[in-house]
């Protein structure tokens, strides 16, 4: 919705993070309203083969992170048909920013944390909130949008150690997080576009350890309504799930 980062602009972005180079390219710009993205929500509804809408940001300046821009762009899907939306922002300052998502018609969110392995989460998403910040937020996320219905990404392949994932797997599907693993895939143009993904081998491991975490605390991505979780084109989880 929102293609710059505030991050960016003091040279603190996320190593792998691409966010702007598109709006660099020209290939996009900087901010879709939510008539535009009820136009499009429209057409790729009458296609029949959307089901679900995913919303993501940049952060900007501001204690909602991005909420309020997602927020408006919710209501004007929303208001355009009747489709589920799944939005992501980085932890707001205040709880509010989430019930604000959830009352403009957002089914669910994710918080993406990234890595549980705090030197790395240092290392390579410098401005990015605590561990403890995280979890506080994810809490009260669960309260608003439901368990299962908030998800966060943790990243194989940023120099992260198994047990740092698999902890951090159990630690959100305690709380009625969705786990979201996926692999590093790095994009030409940031810091991170000569790091090597992670090996299949290592992915398979990973995947069938965190599925059986989750299945173990009643948690089911089948079971989210909108978003990255239900997708599943850029992580395996889904797949892994039902083996």
């Amino acid at each position: 919705v929102y293609q710059k980062c505030v991050y960016w602009r003091s040279n603190n972005q996320c190593k792998f993070c691409g966010i702007e180079l598109s709006l660099r390219y020209g290939t996009t710009i900087e901010l879709k309203t939510g008539m535009q993205l009820g136009e499009v929500a429209v057409e790729a509804a009458e296609e029949g083969l959307v089901q679900h809408l995913t919303l993501t940001t940049g952060t900007p300046s501001g204690p909602d992170k991005g909420a309020k821009i997602l927020s408006e762009a919710t209501k004007g899907v929303k208001s355009a048909v009747k489709i589920p939306v799944h939005v992501q922002l980085e932890p707001p300052d205040d709880i509010s920013y989430l019930e604000m998502l959830h009352e403009s018609g957002a089914d669910t969110v994710g918080i993406h944390v990234e890595s549980f392995d705090e030197a790395v989460l240092k290392k390579v998403c410098p401005m990015k909130p605590s561990l403890t910040k995280y979890h506080s937020v994810w809490k009260s996320a669960v309260k608003i949008f439901g368990e299962g219905q908030v998800s966060s990404f943790i990243i194989a392949g940023l120099g992260e150690t198994d047990e740092s994932v698999t902890a951090g797997a159990e630690e959100m599907s305690r709380i009625g997080v969705i786990p979201l693993l996926l692999p590093l895939r790095p994009i030409v143009g940031t810091e991170f576009e000569s790091q090597s993904p992670p090996r299949p081998e290592r992915m398979f491991h990973l995947y069938r350890v965190v599925c059986e975490v989750m299945k173990s605390y009643g948690i089911d991505p089948r079971k989210n309504k909108a978003g990255c979780a239900r997708c599943g084109n850029c992580s395996a989880l889904t797949e892994f799930y039902t083996v």
